[in-house]
């Protein structure tokens, strides 16, 4: 080989070994950050990775590991054998309550980041117990799950359970398509690093920065929209399913807290309240209960719009007042 040839080889691999070595080094100053103060996209990583697993069935995409817990955001979740955020039972347990409720949903429904005995569900149940109402209410909340997966995972896992009530948490994303989600590459899926560049490359490019998220739900909310044809066409699915089984269903319309006052995301309010009143769904809307606070203020820590133990707070209360009126 000739001098130059080894010369060149030789730089070469100290570069490469450089590169190495400096993203093994930024991995292991992020992994050190990230650990005392949790960043919401790695948790939501962690999730995904600690207890989710992908579902056969395309339709629901993925289900929760059952019987599995995880600290995630400094809060932890427990998964009963069922894939649920919730207590073990049975039809037996079930049969023995007046009204028993599942809340099927995403991310909100499931109290990302808040703890279990804050969630609104659980304050439901304290609500009910403090009012002699023999009521029970279970978790069914998975994140990143739309109308066309929470539908299709009760339809599909638990069906066969004595639930009288069903209740909707529609979330205003609900009607975007996630099938064919592209698998996370193998950066992405195992560095710290490869999350936070991913999320940096799609914060210039993504479409929720503030001005234009009006128009992304304006597009999501076309009746010509594929994702929102599903969405309806799930919730129609589940309105026979449950006049099959005469289960009581509610919609519970639940508005972005990115931005409150004013709230530009009416449209999809006044949508939901026609499609659940042609459906034969009960409707009940959260934004009025959520306006009486700042946005900030419904915010769970570390930059994380989910709603916190306010939030949750006004959600229980809200549904609470609704179902006893």
């Amino acid at each position: 080989m000739s001098p130059l040839f080894n010369k060149i080889a030789t730089r070469s691999f100290y570069i490469l070994f450089s590169i190495i070595i400096g993203l093994l080094f930024s991995e292991g100053i992020l992994r050190l950050k990230h650990s005392i103060v949790p960043n919401y996209d790695i948790e939501m990583w962690k999730y995904a990775k600690q207890l989710k697993i992908k579902s056969e069935n395309e339709l629901i995409g993925h289900v929760h590991v059952k019987n599995k817990s995880a600290k995630l955001q400094k809060t932890l979740i427990n998964i009963n054998d069922k894939g649920q955020r919730d207590i073990f039972y049975d039809n037996k347990k079930l049969n023995n309550y007046d009204r028993s409720f599942l809340i099927i949903g995403s991310s909100i429904t499931l109290g990302w980041g808040v703890k279990n005995e804050n969630t609104f569900i659980s304050k439901l149940n304290k609500l009910s117990q403090q009012n002699n109402k023999n009521w029970l209410f279970i978790n069914g909340g998975i994140g990143n799950y739309n109308t066309e997966r929470y539908v299709n995972n009760y339809l599909e896992n638990w069906k066969d359970f004595n639930f009288t009530d069903i209740l909707i948490q529609f979330f205003v994303n609900d009607t975007e398509n996630l099938r064919n989600v592209d698998e996370p590459n193998f950066f992405v899926e195992h560095f710290h690093l490869g999350v936070i560049v991913w999320k940096l490359i799609n914060s210039y490019k993504g479409k929720l920065q503030t001005e234009k998220i009006e128009n992304y739900y304006r597009e999501l909310y076309n009746d010509d929209n594929f994702g929102f044809k599903v969405a309806v066409q799930n919730l129609k699915k589940l309105s026979n399913h449950c006049k099959l089984k005469s289960i009581n269903c509610v919609l519970i319309n639940t508005p972005d807290i990115h931005q409150l006052k004013p709230y530009k995301l009416n449209f999809i309010n006044d949508k939901m309240k026609k499609i659940t009143a042609e459906l034969k769904i009960e409707y009940l809307d959260l934004l009025n209960s959520f306006q009486k606070h700042e946005a900030k203020d419904l915010w769970n820590d570390y930059g994380d719009p989910h709603p916190n133990e306010l939030g949750h707070r006004e959600i229980a209360e809200t549904i609470y007042s609704y179902l006893t009126k």
